[in-house]
Formats: structure tokens, sequence, C-alpha cells
């Protein structure tokens, strides 16, 4: 095609790239993102960092499987009770189930001394020749904030001392519903202060307990 009329070749090809270059550089303008649409492309939803509660009532098995006994042919307790309990948290409300049998005591206490001594100062020993212990199963409510302490004080303090013995912490968590205070046995009594004996009767009470916690949050 012959060029236009008075307009010489080389300039009718700078104007074409002169077009061209200015097409091109609007259309590359019209990509580049606005600073707001940048911010809301980088920008995140605010998360909720607040952690969940712990559930209420968590049964913990007192060495798992094992169970609460003093091996008499290893002259040690039948499980590592400190190692089962470093590996768990506890929170108030939860409880720890005891399966042992009569030849075994709990001693459950806030008081290091105890802890310490492995004796609550009141003699507890095994049967006599020809007793033979029977299959028992204890349920405490972990209801004291802090560390708590649990030992056997069988055959003046002998089990304690060759293992059979584990402290805890015990988180608030959710904490311990508004329940009266015949729902669940406090630590006292004749026992150095924060320390009691647990026998069949506090699984009564721990059910009721753990029944009526149950029932406030769910």
């Amino acid at each position: 095609m012959p060029p236009a009329m008075g307009i010489p070749t080389t300039v009718m090809f700078r104007v074409a790239v002169m077009v061209f270059a200015v097409t091109t550089a609007a259309a590359a303008g019209n990509t580049i993102e606005s600073p707001t649409s940048t911010a809301n492309s980088t920008s995140s939803p605010t998360k909720n960092t607040t952690a969940p509660l712990p559930p209420f009532g968590t049964n913990h098995a007192v060495g798992d499987g094992t169970g609460w006994f003093f091996d008499w042919k290893a002259n040690a307790s039948a499980a590592n009770y400190s190692a089962w309990a470093a590996n768990r948290t506890f929170y108030l409300g939860d409880y720890l189930s005891f399966k042992t049998d009569t030849g075994n005591t709990v001693v459950h206490t806030t008081n290091s001394t105890v802890y310490k001594l492995c004796s609550t100062g009141v003699t507890a020993s095994g049967g006599g020749s020809g007793w033979k212990p029977e299959g028992a199963f204890l349920a405490v409510m972990l209801t004291a904030e802090g560390a708590n302490y649990f030992f056997s004080d069988a055959w003046n303090g002998e089990h304690c001392q060759k293992g059979m013995r584990f402290q805890v912490s015990v988180a608030r968590g959710r904490g311990l519903p508004s329940v009266p205070p015949s729902y669940y046995e406090p630590l006292s009594g004749a026992a150095p202060a924060g320390t009691r004996r647990v026998g069949t009767g506090a699984v009564c009470v721990v059910a009721m307990a753990a029944a009526f916690a149950a029932f406030v949050f769910s």
C-alpha cells in the first residue's frame, strides 16, 4: 500500500510505534493494584485465639492397666506412678480412679510434709496370717487447686517408700460447680491438715459430685 500523501514513511512508522507504546502502557496501568485492593488482599481476618475450656470430670485411671498395686516379688510398686502422673494434665473436677485391693491404701493430701514422710501418723498395715486382700475400686475427685499428693501408707509407709506415691499439679480449668458441701468430701478430718484416707464411702460421694457436675456443665 502506498504511503499517504504528504507524510513520510518514517514518520508514520514512528507514530505507529508511539500508539503501540501508549496502548501497552495503558494496559499495564490497568493491571496495577490500588493500595486499597492490595491491603485487602494481604490482610487476614482476626482469629479467635482464646483456648477452649477443658472438659469437666475427666477420668484418669491411675497406673493405666497396671492399677494401684505393690509387687511383693519385686519388692517395689507395680508401676512407676510418678512417671504416669508426669505425662498428664489435671483440672479441678477431674477424678482419679484406683483399681486396687484391700491390701493397699490411698491417701490424698495437699500437705507436702505428710507426703515426704509417707505417713499420716495413723498406723496402717496389712492383715495377719491367712488374710487375703479383696479387689477394690476407689475414685477421688480433685477439689484442691495446686499440688496434690497421693500415696499408700500400708505397712507403715513401706509401700510409699518403695514407689507407691505420686503428685499432680491441678489447674483451675472450668473450676468446680457450685454444689452443696455434701456432694464432695473436702480434705479434712482427724488426719493432718489437708489429708484424708480414701475409703469406700468416698466412692459414693465422688460419684454424686461427678453426676451433679455433668448436669451443671451440660
